[in-house]
């Protein structure tokens, strides 16, 4: 699987969701809605960021096992588990915030310090998924998946080789209540009996994701290296079938349709033997995936703009420098964020060193 995690197809996949997505927004937001619109549909790419976020949350609980083996004792994996997690979340998180804020304050006037202080104390702490989303909406799913992968990383350690299995059944089940009960995935902040619909929504994914990680695990040997053709022709075809989904529909039975479809093209992905992954597995996608986080979080900064502040001139004019802003400050954030986690890293590890 260590071979899977530096596939950069991963990453270019990653990088084409995200803009897709993006796109969504940008059609709520430049008022262009409408039921025929360009990619109605294109909420369904966090599902992507959620299935591969469970196929290496798999790869840790695995790591985690083998420490629990050699002694380690289980609440203190979940709290290391949690706090590297935060750590890898919050630097961009915050970074992007800070300059939003100030936006909506100092610019916009579209939200007051005594209401960040009053009514934005979740989103401060990536806890928006146990309460409500004042401050920007968008940002609900890093909440979801920071919150979500701390619980699933628990129950695999729990459930031990269980844990598969259980999620083989788990996660079908909260889609198909999605089906039964929404009639879409399209669902973030509204109430759960615990948290939001959106964090188990990114739940579900993600223990999707730990179900595709363990089937590639179980399937790699017996096709390594063959059907290349055969694979990249239904890789090609299920990436074309699912922009065609989030293309034209929008809050519809398709959602779930999209959901498994995303399952079998990480699936093809991660199993390596297409030719298309093979051309896509190069340091460009890399890159493009390394900001990809960064072009999810930064889109509200431009959303914003467009209209008190940038005029909208025809949908895809807009939206090209829309994409074209948002890729110019992902690319600095990026560096930003990580060189800050790199330096928080240092001092918490000597901050260790000296308490021993």
């Amino acid at each position: 699987m260590e071979q899977s995690r530096r596939n950069n197809a991963i990453e270019a996949y990653r990088f084409l969701f995200s803009i897709v997505v993006c796109l969504f927004h940008f059609r709520i937001k430049g008022e262009f809605s409408s039921p025929n619109g360009a990619f109605n549909g294109g909420y369904l790419g966090v599902e992507y960021f959620s299935v591969i976020g469970g196929c290496f949350l798999m790869e840790s609980i695995r790591r985690g096992r083998a420490a629990m083996e050699s002694g380690s004792a289980l609440p203190d994996l979940v709290c290391r588990f949690a706090v590297r997690r935060f750590g890898r979340l919050y630097p961009h998180y915050l970074l992007t915030m800070i300059p939003f804020l100030a936006l909506r304050v100092c610019v916009l006037r579209t939200l007051t310090v005594k209401e960040l202080v009053r009514d934005g104390f979740f989103e401060w702490f990536l806890l928006q998924s146990f309460g409500t989303s004042f401050v920007v909406l968008l940002f609900w799913y890093v909440s979801a998946l920071f919150l979500g992968s701390v619980l699933l990383y628990w129950l695999g350690l729990a459930l031990k080789d269980h844990f598969p299995m259980v999620m083989a059944f788990a996660a079908p089940l909260i889609f198909s209540l999605f089906s039964r009960h929404c009639g879409t995935l399209d669902c973030t902040m509204a109430a759960a009996p615990l948290g939001s619909q959106g964090l188990w929504r990114v739940i579900a994914g993600l223990g999707l994701g730990c179900v595709v990680s363990c089937l590639v695990r179980w399937s790699r040997p017996a096709v390594r290296g063959r059907f290349a053709l055969l694979s990249a022709a239904g890789e090609a075809g299920l990436l074309l079938i699912l922009l065609a989904i989030m293309y034209r529909t929008y809050r519809s039975p398709w959602d779930f349709i999209a959901a498994a479809l995303l399952a079998l093209l990480v699936f093809s992905v991660l199993l390596g033997n297409s030719a298309l992954t093979r051309l896509l597995d190069n340091p460009l996608s890399g890159f493009l995936g390394k900001i990809s986080y960064g072009i999810y979080l930064n889109q509200c900064f431009f959303l914003h703009l467009y209209g008190p502040v940038l005029q909208v001139r025809g949908y895809w004019r807009t939206a090209a420098l829309f994409l074209l802003l948002n890729i110019l400050l992902s690319i600095l954030t990026c560096r930003l964020s990580q060189s800050i986690a790199v330096r928080t890293g240092r001092l918490f590890r000597s901050l260790g060193q000296e308490q021993r």
